[in-house]
């Protein structure tokens, strides 16, 4: 799959890449890191791979696994944890938030095959987090999708049906069940599905990369600047950051929104923010006032509505996300109080009993979607591949695009990389994509009502 045409041998100056802040929660929760290595000095190597989120990651650790002889070299512009991956709400979920299937065969058989691909990515990446030891909270818990309003009621209805659709379990919820789950009245009515997973996503990548076999070199703190595109074969790829380079015959490009700036996928992604918020550690008595159990994640019945996590391990605290906002650049601080004020007023619908407990941690996290929900997955040009777009899945659909990617690179076949190959390519964006978001999300937002 070729997106952009380059000149073999051409220097490219990149020209989009993330600046992130100090205030992840996720992140800031944990116990500081040691100073990180940095790309210093010329490095070759047989694989360079761009970006440690989750299929960065992924990628990486299986073309290790595969080629143990192969030297691979991840190269990531902040500190793993405190990039996009390390940003998100920590649902690993096996499923979209709201399925698509009807009746009808084809859509039957690929809402299932998405699902089960989902779960593939959850199981290699929970065999992975076992095997390692990465403490990061890691629990099969599901996940509720949950109504506050009759229209929201509906839609959990439509919910059901999609899943009866393709036969996947799940429990419904009353209002009464939800009240003592929850430590709220706020809701009416749940879905429960049991698949998926929560998990602490900053210690989770953290984890990964830190885990990686001997063979892989992972460089933090080192944003690439440049790329010099050789042909794949007798003139290698290389990367260029301010203090150091790589070269390498093999370039994987796992930086989702940020792809534009190297070059492909012009006018091809949607590059949005989601925001979250977290509060302070509760205290026993705001705890006893809180009630509900210790560790659940809600997904809101509408798409534009308020996910939320009680977390209590290791600290027992409340996190709110919603809104979005268009970012090209991932600017993650001139909207980020007017997004805490939006977690607080819904915070505060949901547990007027807590009305004086703080957040202590506001922030967003880049993601990218494209606009028929199809992915980027393959070789973009000789020598140069890529792993981008993976529409709100990130976790479960990063992570077995990424494993699949290696093994695509290494010459191996499944059905699995098959029906990924088999996949659509983004459409062209449309024109007007920032003013085209901030009406969508608002409209949304209004849609939403009290879900939100």
């Amino acid at each position: 799959m070729s997106t952009t045409k380059h000149s073999e041998g051409d220097r490219h100056r990149v020209s989009l890449t993330p600046t992130y802040d100090q205030s992840n929660g996720w992140h800031e929760m944990l116990p500081p890191l040691a100073e990180p290595t940095i790309l210093t000095g010329d490095t070759t190597c047989d694989h360079i791979v761009i970006g440690g989120g989750y299929s960065g990651l992924a990628v990486t650790r299986r073309l290790a696994e595969l080629d143990p002889s192969a030297r691979i070299v991840l190269i990531d512009g902040d500190r793993i944890g405190n990039n996009a991956a390390g940003r998100s709400s920590g649902f690993a979920i096996d499923h979209a938030h709201n399925l698509r299937a009807k009746g009808f065969a084809d859509a039957k058989k690929a809402a299932q095959d998405a699902i089960a691909m989902n779960r593939a990515g959850l199981e290699w990446l929970g065999d992975t987090i076992a095997a390692n030891n990465i403490d990061c909270q890691w629990v099969q818990e599901g996940k509720y999708h949950a109504a506050a309003t009759s229209r929201g009621e509906r839609m959990l209805g439509q919910f059901a049906e999609s899943l009866d659709a393709v036969d996947e379990d799940y429990t419904l919820v009353g209002a009464n069940d939800c009240a003592e789950i929850f430590g709220t009245s706020y809701y009416s009515l749940a879905i429960h599905a049991p698949h998926s997973y929560l998990v602490q996503p900053a210690a989770m990548v953290r984890g990964l990369a830190e885990t990686m076999p001997a063979n892989v070199a992972v460089y933090e703190s080192s944003m690439v600047t440049s790329v010099e595109y050789g042909d794949g074969s007798s003139r290698p790829h290389t990367v260029r950051t301010e203090r150091g380079s790589a070269s390498a015959p093999s370039l994987v490009l796992a930086t989702n929104g940020f792809t534009e700036g190297f070059g492909f996928l012009s006018k091809q992604l949607i590059p949005l923010i989601t925001w979250g918020s977290i509060t302070r550690e509760l205290t026993d008595d705001e705890s006893n006032r809180f009630g509900g159990h210790a560790s659940y994640g809600i997904i809101a019945a509408h798409p534009a509505g308020t996910s939320v996590r009680r977390v209590t391990t290791p600290n027992n605290r409340i996190l709110v996300r919603n809104i979005f906002s268009f970012s090209k650049k991932s600017d993650f601080v001139s909207r980020k109080s007017w997004a805490a004020k939006t977690h607080r007023r819904a915070f505060e619908r949901r547990w007027p009993q807590l009305i004086d407990v703080p957040f202590e941690h506001s922030w967003g996290g880049a993601l990218s979607l494209s606009r028929n929900g199809e992915p980027v997955f393959g070789e973009l040009r000789p020598g140069v591949f890529g792993t981008v777009v993976h529409n709100g899945v990130g976790i479960a659909r990063g992570t077995i695009s990424g494993k699949l990617l290696a093994e695509m690179i290494m010459g191996e076949d499944s059905e699995l990389l098959r029906q990924m190959k088999a996949k659509g390519r983004p459409d062209d964006a449309l024109p007007f994509q920032n003013l085209g978001v901030r009406i969508n999300a608002r409209a949304r937002r209004i849609i939403a009502g009290r879900e939100e």
